[in-house]
């Protein structure tokens, strides 16, 4: 029986600088909001476009839009503003529970609540003391029929936070989420002794085999550049370009099992789109990490979306 023979795929990721007043950005927007999928919600910027080319022809063709979820990750004075004064609330029926478990206070109770209150640190926050930021990108599929979710790479600051803190680095982690894929993936920055450019590694199941992946960002380069390894065999690189205006990339894998997978080559762009936040990501690890280590963990806010990923299934049985 003949070997089979695989192909690559190469991809262009077109991330925009300043994707609000971007000229495609308002018609992009449009069509998205009439997609059949729930993924596409009313705080979503678009922020890229992906073309892929024809491995035959060598045509390139605009294929995908990257989206960004704009309320987690650039949060406004309102949103800030809400995040405080829930925080406040909880904390102020928590002060009172230590008062008096159920029924309303006496006077004399009242007064030690006020008094509580009052010197409460949580009490004292302002909205630009809460850390809230958290990046969550989205891939859409478009053709002249219909637009479909592809995928979703999200920070997980929880394990950021725990990792950064044991290794006194900051180290970026995230979780890719694919349609009709059983497995949530974990892209996790590693620290190394004496290696100062970005490794990130995963474990992607193939076809029932786990894959394990390396991403090893290139000690010399003119813009972020990555080298791909599946089980120790270099597949490709994301290919990042030093000279442009928002962070575009090309990722090229070659041929290979993992080039034919969709989903997997999917995963890809969405790290690859991810790259050029990676810098504001680590000064949020920084500032998140510093609350913690003084005492203030409250101030790094986990949105119930984030802890649903580490929510174990098998706690009901």
């Amino acid at each position: 029986m003949p070997e089979k023979t695989y192909r690559g795929c190469k991809r262009f990721i077109d991330m925009w600088a300043l994707p609000g007043i971007h000229p495609s950005n308002v018609e992009l927007l449009q069509k998205l909001t009439t997609a059949d999928t729930q993924h596409f919600t009313t705080h979503m910027d678009i922020v890229g476009t992906v073309s892929e080319q024809d491995q035959d022809s060598g045509d390139w063709e605009k294929t995908h839009l990257v989206g960004l979820r704009t309320d987690v990750w650039k949060a406004d004075e309102e949103e800030m503003s809400e995040a405080v004064d829930l925080l406040r609330r909880k904390r102020r029926s928590e002060l009172k529970k230590k008062i008096k478990r159920h029924g309303r206070l006496s006077a004399q109770q009242t007064a030690k609540l006020e008094a509580a209150v009052e010197e409460d640190a949580i009490m004292k926050l302002e909205a630009g003391e809460i850390e809230k930021r958290r990046l969550v990108l989205k891939l859409f599929k478009t053709s002249t029929q219909r637009t479909r979710w592809c995928g979703t790479i999200e920070e997980v600051t929880a394990t950021e936070i725990h990792n950064s803190i044991g290794s006194n680095k900051n180290l970026l982690s995230m979780a890719v989420l694919l349609p009709r894929y059983d497995y949530v993936t974990y892209i996790q920055q590693n620290h190394r002794t004496f290696r100062i450019p970005s490794l990130f590694t995963m474990g992607y199941v193939d076809d029932q085999q786990m894959r394990h992946v390396t991403l090893k960002r290139h000690w010399l380069s003119i813009g972020a550049d990555f080298e791909v390894e599946a089980d120790g065999q270099v597949i490709g690189e994301v290919d990042g370009k030093l000279l442009s205006f928002g962070s575009d990339s090309y990722l090229t894998l070659e041929p290979h099992p993992l080039a034919e997978e969709t989903q997997f080559v999917d995963l890809m762009t969405l790290f690859a789109a991810s790259v050029g936040y990676h810098d504001a990501m680590r000064r949020s690890i920084d500032r998140r990490v510093a609350a913690v280590k003084s005492g203030q963990s409250f101030r790094h806010l986990i949105e119930d979306e984030e802890l649903r990923l580490r929510q174990n299934g098998r706690a009901a049985a």
